[in-house]
């Protein structure tokens, strides 16, 4: 896998992959994540962060092999691990140990490096209460905010507006919060439309910096249980999500 920034090679070519049947991963610590990241944030064009997890796999499984959406993951510069029961999968079925670099704990890492602090910041979604409580917290970031509305992805003038912003803002990072797959649809029609630096499909990460959700303990984390925390806070929510991807889990393994 090569990737170009600025029309020129470089080492990102050199990143460990590991290949399964469903999307490619890469396999990297998270502070090599932070430096790959910090060169990507210098490209004229839009690269692209993912952090596939079960319910992400779920869904591609489920996808046509000409998809947008997997056409989508497949290009990706980077795509992280986001799933110590992924880990364990691909252990027990490649016999490959994978770092796991879940968005929540990237975002977290990201605002507390100093190469943040020389990045112009976009965070796509969330509420405005939510982004103010990040200015207070983070004062010394240049941060800047667009919330789209709910159901902008399939309406074509609010996709629009959105790429408008991204495109007048002209940050080097965005974290896009918007929930999957829309911040990987989103990504893709910000590349279309020749915006540059970097997009992070983060989902709920902010939400964790702010405080506003509570992620698990890292005794349940290396448990590989954080899914049930989460179930637990959100259970209408994510009820009927976590009982498909279940089901699903067979057909993954199969797959990868």
């Amino acid at each position: 896998m090569k990737f170009i920034l600025n029309g020129k090679k470089k080492a990102l070519a050199k990143l460990n992959i590991v290949k399964t049947g469903i999307v490619d991963l890469h396999d990297i610590s998270l502070q090599d994540t932070v430096s790959k990241i910090d060169d990507l944030s210098k490209s004229d064009t839009l690269e692209t962060v993912i952090t596939p997890n079960i319910d992400h796999l779920a869904r591609l499984a489920q996808q046509t092999s000409t998809s947008e959406l997997l056409h989508i993951y497949e290009n990706a510069s980077l795509k992280l691990c986001d799933s110590r029961i992924l880990q364990k999968m691909l252990w027990m079925k490649l016999k490959r140990k994978i770092e796991v670099v879940p968005g929540s704990t990237l975002t977290d890492e990201l605002f507390k490096s100093s190469m943040i602090t020389t990045k112009k910041v976009a965070i796509i979604g969330g509420e405005r209460s939510v982004f103010d409580k990040l200015v207070i917290k983070y004062p010394h970031l240049n941060l800047n905010h667009y919330n789209p509305p709910m159901g902008f992805i399939n309406n074509e003038s609010e996709v629009q507006k959105t790429v408008d912003f991204c495109k007048q803002i002209n940050a080097d990072v965005y974290f896009l919060a918007v929930g999957s797959p829309r911040q990987e649809i989103l990504s893709e029609r910000m590349k279309q439309s020749n915006v540059r630096g970097v997009a992070l499909c983060v989902g709920a990460s902010i939400l964790f910096l702010t405080g506003d959700e509570k992620r698990a303990p890292m005794w349940i984390q290396k448990a590989h249980m954080e899914w049930c925390y989460r179930l637990l806070q959100k259970p209408q929510i994510l009820t009927k999500r976590y009982y498909q991807n279940f089901l699903w889990l067979t057909n993954i393994y199969r797959a990868i």
